[in-house]
């Protein structure tokens, strides 16, 4: 599963070391989608849930791409949630409820949506796109709403164009972009690099002491 798979055997640990990457649309997200798998009585946080929690709040970029409050009811629906999440099943932190399996594969989509956009934040829209990485509950109701992956993504760039992010990168941030496209780039750098000097000493071509 490569990548993906990796971010998701990870379980909690992996999501806690991401969650600083989380803007805070994200962020509401995932607690508004622990308070439905509660409220539920749920063991544990869904896909569904997910989705919910993408369209509890008003105006967040997953929202708009994905027209989330027009069509909260039938998604709901579709997804096997209640019309209208039912009144709190007990009293405890939705904290603890952890994330299924599907759900946590969507949240490491989501960090894949996020770096194919070249973006540092993990944005709501993201997450929208991570549902849509694989069958599962939310991405056949959001297909039903005939959304794909690809209409979602070209949604999701109109939408940065007119919406500009809330967050924008720190210093911090800056350091990490710089290292992984290092990282990513440097191989790449030192084969030209060895390329180059193997094709000039065939040439006969001396170079300096330096490139020795």
């Amino acid at each position: 599963m490569g990548k993906s798979g990796e971010l998701v055997s990870g379980g909690n640990k992996t999501q806690s070391s991401l969650s600083e990457r989380y803007t805070e649309p994200t962020l509401l997200a995932l607690e508004f989608a622990r308070e439905e798998a509660q409220q539920r009585g749920a063991a544990e946080v869904t896909v569904a849930d997910l989705l919910a929690g993408l369209m509890a709040e008003e105006g967040s970029r997953a929202e708009r791409v994905g027209k989330l409050k027009t069509n909260a009811f039938y998604l709901r629906w579709l997804a096997g949630l209640p019309a209208l999440p039912a009144p709190a099943h007990e009293e405890g932190d939705p904290n603890a409820i952890a994330l299924d399996f599907e759900a946590r594969r969507a949240l490491a989509f989501a960090v894949l949506e996020a770096d194919r956009d070249r973006e540092y934040w993990i944005d709501s829209d993201h997450v929208l796109r991570g549902l849509l990485r694989f069958p599962n509950k939310a991405d056949f109701a959001l297909l039903k709403t005939e959304l794909t992956l690809d209409s979602a993504r070209v949604a999701s760039r109109k939408d940065r164009e007119q919406y500009l992010p809330e967050q924008n990168p720190s210093l911090k941030v800056g350091r990490y972009l710089a290292r992984k496209y290092f990282l990513l780039l440097a191989p790449t750098v030192l084969s030209v690099a060895c390329y180059l000097y193997i094709l000039f000493e065939e040439l006969g071509v001396v170079l300096t002491p330096v490139a020795h």
